[in-house]
């Protein structure tokens, strides 16, 4: 009996004892960046972004209470991609000037995390340069992606200590990425290796047969995934274009529209609205299409307030200004001072390939209307560091007209006026400073010349 006593006594006190540990249900994030680009930094995940204040030693500490999974701590310039898991403890360290080659992480399990922070780097080791990539004929590009796939997977299968989940999770998305991988080889092919009228061959897609566009779950998870249902219903928007001869704009709304899972479909509008609705030159028709089709009350208000603010940019109505801009000969530049001509404006940036790439023509056109009553104005939308490779580029390149320098980048009151989210941008005003064009033609396109001769410039 005595035994009795005391056996169940000790499993009482080993059970109290048990009981007494506490699972953290939370997440502790701590660290040092030396040299910091900025005095905040911020942590996204499933719950949305928070702000994680450094200090003036470079330390920093934070708790998560959103749970396991991928998070990202980022600023405007660098990112790291981690994978923290409840009741974890991680230490961050990593040097502001060479962020991406040196940020590490300590703690609790991990490999998962410096598994993501090295993945990019590795698929661009493994698959070599993208235009070559892509530029290969059909067979060797088929050999080579195969290949590419295989060691995308021994590279994960090299970090032994990640969480099951997360395993299982990544095999899932690196198959996606093959699959968008295959999907996207056609049309870069063409752009590549300058032969629009490419084609691969009838089977060259058999692995995408059967592949379910609808899974949700997926599409919220898997960023291979989200871009493979983007491409997907693209080429059905393609097809629409080609064989109906519907607007590219408006194709897209009707594609998407379609779409019987109404987070997909609602999700795939936004994105496509938020920025087709600026462009598109059927502004009401546009609208009404995407109010028909959308099911999403939050996206409604949004885009309903674009598309008041764009009826204010229609053809005849004052144009909005920009006042004082630095212009890279001298001095400051208002909208004003080209009162009584026509003013062409490009809104671009040193970054922004498009950009650079409408320059010879731009060139051209400048050119061929010297002298007459139209100023081309280019108005970079550049953030302050980037304020050297500016004034550089437009000594470099030669660049003619008018460069100027807006003086807040995309939070200029321009800029937001003008409903600009995407660059190159293009402008047309009148000589009483009212709008002809809020979206006028690129200068590589023949419609802005027409415009020009329709205009009597």
């Amino acid at each position: 009996m005595k035994k009795i006593v005391i056996i169940l006594l000790s499993t009482l006190f080993l059970t109290s004892c048990e009981e007494k540990k506490e699972t953290k249900d939370y997440i502790l994030l701590s660290g040092t960046i030396s040299n910091p680009p900025s005095k905040e930094f911020r942590l996204g995940g499933k719950g949305g972004s928070t702000t994680i204040e450094i200090a003036e030693d470079g330390t920093f500490l934070d708790t998560i209470k959103t749970g396991t999974g991928k998070y990202i701590f980022f600023n405007p310039r660098t990112r790291a991609d981690l994978y923290l898991t409840n009741g974890g403890e991680y230490n961050l360290t990593a040097d502001g000037k060479d962020f991406r080659n040196t940020v590490k992480l300590t703690g609790t399990d991990p490999d998962a995390s410096n598994y993501l922070m090295t993945k990019i780097d590795n698929i661009i080791k493994v698959r070599g340069d993208y235009a070559e990539f892509n530029s290969l004929n059909e067979s060797d590009f088929i050999a080579k992606e195969t290949a590419v796939k295989e060691q995308l997977l021994n590279y994960l299968d090299s970090f032994p200590n990640v969480p099951k989940e997360f395993l299982e999770a990544e095999r899932e998305e690196l198959n996606y990425y093959h699959l968008l991988t295959l999907i996207k080889y056609e049309s870069l092919h063409q752009r590549y290796t300058k032969q629009p009228d490419f084609k691969v061959s009838p089977d060259f897609l058999k692995e995408l047969e059967g592949i379910d566009y609808l899974n949700e779950d997926a599409y919220k998870l898997r960023s291979s995934y989200n871009k493979l249902v983007k491409e997907h219903f693209n080429r059905k928007a393609d097809e629409l274009i080609k064989n109906e001869g519907v607007d590219q704009h408006l194709a897209k709304l009707n594609v998407y529209g379609a779409i019987p899972n109404d987070y997909i479909k609602n999700d795939l509008l936004m994105s496509a609205a938020s920025s087709g609705i600026t462009y598109t030159n059927n502004l009401d028709e546009y609208y009404n299409t995407y109010i028909s089709v959308s099911t999403s009350k939050s996206n409604d208000e949004s885009i309903t307030e674009k598309y008041e603010n764009l009826k204010k940019l229609s053809k005849g109505q004052p144009s909005p200004v920009f006042t004082a801009y630095e212009n890279h000969a001298g001095g400051t530049t208002s909208l004003s001072d080209f009162k009584g001509k026509y003013v062409y404006i490009d809104v671009w940036a040193t970054w922004c390939g498009p950009c650079l790439a409408e320059v010879p023509a731009l060139k051209k056109v400048e050119k061929q209307y010297h002298n007459k009553n139209i100023e081309f104005v280019s108005i970079s939308i550049d953030v302050e560091n980037k304020y050297d490779a500016w004034k550089k580029m437009v000594t470099d390149k030669e660049l003619s007209g008018v460069q100027l320098l807006a003086d807040k980048n995309w939070k200029s009151d321009f800029v937001a006026a003008y409903e600009i989210n995407g660059i190159p941008r293009f402008i047309l005003i009148d000589p009483s400073g009212n709008i002809v064009s809020a979206n006028a033609p690129r200068p590589s396109d023949s419609k802005l010349i027409e415009l020009f001769k329709e205009l009597g410039i």
